[in-house]
């Protein structure tokens, strides 16, 4: 009895004393540790949109014209607001150059062919476009002068397509279907899961998010050139072995509501491994439809934007900014 005695007094005991092994953070990961790049290559001689829509006529075709990826860059109309208001500022002698409108509803800008191939030049007069009750202005007029190097030192990247990043030339205004599904092979018609982000593919997630981060992420810097866009990057490739992010804590509560919830989403995929959500678990990009986010199991990031209870219509007031951009 005094032996079995013992025996529980010592079990009781080590079980007061024991304690569970402190759990150890996630092992972060490097975000340029796999994969491939195309920094120092050529331009691959990619197929073309006019291409692509040959026999996409019917399934994107008809959605594509309207599409806010293919309207970022775009022919300027002759009632467009923001030329009607050029025609009558400081500016009004460089009115009849402008060619194309860049932007959206945050901020226009005026460009027009430069003299060298792959080259826009931009105008230092920028348009405001009507937003929350307030009219349309323009601004930067008082000494209105065409920019030969902004469109490549900044923009270029997200708003063109087959950009050589250390030259600053591209090979075709706007974004065509390349920047999203890479290069295509010819062969690809009998075979569609040889194309990035098709319906018959699985792309990984780190793979899926450099193809959206390329331009979505607006606090990255080209390792190779230093600019603020990726260095000839192609769908498929490791966008960060050459395109560098800061994705900690105190990067992330400096910015706003929208970058934010990019950047958080890009860090748990490549620095933190997770690879359940990525930007088109919730975004569908040729139907530009938020049905997809409506089916989504509610998590942190939608706090970015949602109350925590309540209705998921109702959306927190937040503004977007972007010192890359300007605006």
């Amino acid at each position: 009895m005094r032996k079995w005695l013992v025996l529980l007094i010592a079990a009781a005991g080590a079980s007061v004393c024991y304690r569970a092994p402190a759990r150890q953070p996630a092992k972060k990961l490097d975000p340029a540790a796999w994969g491939a790049d195309h920094v120092g290559k050529p331009v691959p001689e990619y197929v073309t949109g006019d291409e692509c829509l040959f026999c996409h006529r019917d399934d994107v075709g008809p959605r594509w014209a309207a599409n806010r990826h293919q309207r970022i860059v775009r022919q300027v109309e002759k009632e467009e607001p923001a030329l009607a208001a050029l025609k009558l500022s400081a500016a009004k002698g460089l009115a009849a150059e402008v060619k194309l409108i860049l932007g959206g509803g945050r901020r226009q800008r005026f460009l027009k062919q430069a003299e060298a191939y792959g080259k826009l030049d931009l105008l230092s007069a920028e348009w405001l476009p009507p937003r929350a009750g307030k009219e349309g202005r323009l601004l930067n007029t008082e000494k209105p002068h065409w920019d030969a190097k902004q469109f490549a030192d900044g923009c270029a990247g997200c708003h063109a397509t087959g950009v050589d990043g250390e030259k600053g030339t591209f090979s075709a205004v706007g974004l065509d279907c390349y920047v999203c599904h890479g290069d295509a092979p010819r062969e690809h018609s009998k075979d569609t899961s040889v194309v990035h982000l098709a319906k018959k593919r699985k792309d990984p997630a780190p793979v899926v998010t450099s193809i959206c981060a390329q331009c979505h992420v607006r606090t990255g810097k080209s390792k190779s050139t230093g600019r603020p866009y990726p260095n000839n990057f192609v769908a498929g490739d490791n966008l960060f072995r050459d395109f560098q992010v800061d994705f900690s804590d105190g990067a992330l509560e400096r910015l706003g509501q929208a970058d934010r919830h990019v950047l958080e989403n890009v860090r748990d995929v490549v620095v933190l491994g997770k690879k359940d959500v990525t930007c088109l678990t919730c975004h569908d990009i040729h139907k530009q439809s938020s049905r997809k986010h409506h089916r989504v199991a509610a998590d942190d990031s939608c706090r970015h934007c949602h109350h925590a209870t309540g209705s998921k219509k109702v959306v927190k007031p937040h503004e977007v900014h972007s010192a890359t951009c300007g605006y």
